[in-house]
């Protein structure tokens, strides 16, 4: 209901202003889904094996492990320069993941900056894409084994994280903060 000046009234005189229209409402709340599968499927990287040989796996942050006799690549030293950079680069992707849904939901309250958001989301995906690579050009050759589901999965999980910063930064794009639309008091 608007009037002919378009200031927005509300419906009746106990009813709470819309704020958005129901695209809006509907890329929000997908926004933020988006944004926190991207934290589980970037915890889920980080639990499952990124190489498997025989029957051992060998995940990234030890001593998770699934289904599989975990393989300790502690006691040798070229998989202790491999395995915790990489898993510094999943954390760091992790962290920047939890940042970009508290930019999303600070930007909702009007006192974030939606550009915070494409920034955590693209260094966070560049983190994540430079984990795989460099833990397959670091890991020593002839050692026994392959990438395992979690070094596969992390490709997948780059472009799901590039694909949540965008329609998280997109549908931020078109939030009015709280209190910043007139609504006439009649």
């Amino acid at each position: 209901m608007h009037r002919e000046n378009s200031i927005p009234r509300a419906r009746h005189p106990g009813a709470p202003p819309q704020r958005f229209g129901w695209r809006t409402d509907a890329a929000i709340v997908t926004s933020i889904v988006l944004a926190t599968l991207t934290i589980v499927l970037v915890v889920d990287v980080a639990s499952l094996p990124w190489w498997v040989s025989g029957t051992f796996g060998y995940p990234l942050g030890n001593p998770f492990c699934h289904e599989q006799v975990c393989g300790d690549y502690t006691d040798s030293a070229p998989l202790r320069n491999v395995f915790p950079p990489t898993f510094n680069l999943v954390l760091i992707a992790l962290a920047l993941s939890v940042f970009e849904l508290v930019f999303l939901i600070s930007s909702m309250l009007g006192t974030g900056r939606r550009l915070w958001i494409i920034v955590t989301g693209a260094v966070g995906s560049i983190a994540l894409l430079v984990a795989p690579i460099y833990f397959y050009f670091a890991m020593p050759r002839g050692f026994p084994g392959g990438p395992g589901p979690g070094w596969f999965r992390a490709f997948a999980v780059v472009a799901f994280f590039v694909a949540a910063t965008l329609v998280a930064f997109f549908a931020a794009r078109h939030l009015k903060p709280i209190g910043s639309v007139p609504v006439s008091p009649s």
